[in-house]
């Protein structure tokens, strides 16, 4: 689906069209497959990503959601402005953890370096630290669990890596963590989970 440089709204649409397969895509080729620019198939992308359609699996590869397909799948036509009920309110925010969070319900089963090659960005700091404390407390909470057995380490005298699974989906929106009272907040549920935090 090809789409007017100079009428970039339709762009959004024409990427879950291009995506509803469930292939992955780098910028490059969505840029030749729509006809954009980079940097509107990067805005396109990321209003994809606000609405939970859409996820960076790795540098510059982008697939869409189980949210996404089902979107694409009904034909939804994505419009400019606001979503939701109280557009005044920022509900999707694109953090680091929101996207590991999207990572975890796509693969169910991960090591901590498949979360960073997801989720982060040139402009989190210390992405291995942040989302290691997030699933330290993920599991005190019972939304992750560890896997008795390590993936295969990449050095010879290496332990291996710690792998992980999705135990409780409760659906797009991340838990987030409330240190003051010692909490996971569901924002899916509204549920305060009690879980003790280090």
């Amino acid at each position: 689906m090809m789409v007017d440089r100079h009428h970039p709204g339709k762009a959004p649409t024409a990427m879950l069209q291009a995506l509803a397969g469930g292939c992955c895509l780098t910028i490059e080729e969505l840029e030749e497959a729509l006809d954009l620019t980079r940097r509107q198939v990067s805005g396109a992308a990321s209003r994809l990503i606000r609405r939970d359609y859409l996820m960076r699996m790795e540098v510059g590869c982008y697939q869409l959601t189980e949210a996404g397909l089902a979107a694409a799948a009904a034909g939804e036509v994505i419009k400019s402005g606001p979503r939701g009920p109280n557009p005044g309110v920022n509900i999707h925010r694109n953090t680091l953890r929101e996207r590991a969070w999207r990572s975890m319900r796509m693969r169910r089963r991960f090591v901590l370096a498949d979360l960073v090659s997801d989720a982060a960005t040139a402009d989190d700091r210390n992405p291995e630290d942040n989302l290691l404390r997030y699933l330290r407390a993920l599991r005190r909470a019972g939304y992750v669990a560890e896997l008795p057995n390590r993936a295969a380490g990449t050095a010879p005298t290496s332990n291996g890596f710690k792998r992980w699974m999705l135990a409780r989906d409760t659906g797009p929106r991340a838990p987030i963590i409330l240190s003051k009272i010692r909490a996971i907040r569901d924002q899916n549920t509204g549920e305060d989970v009690q879980c003790s935090l280090p």
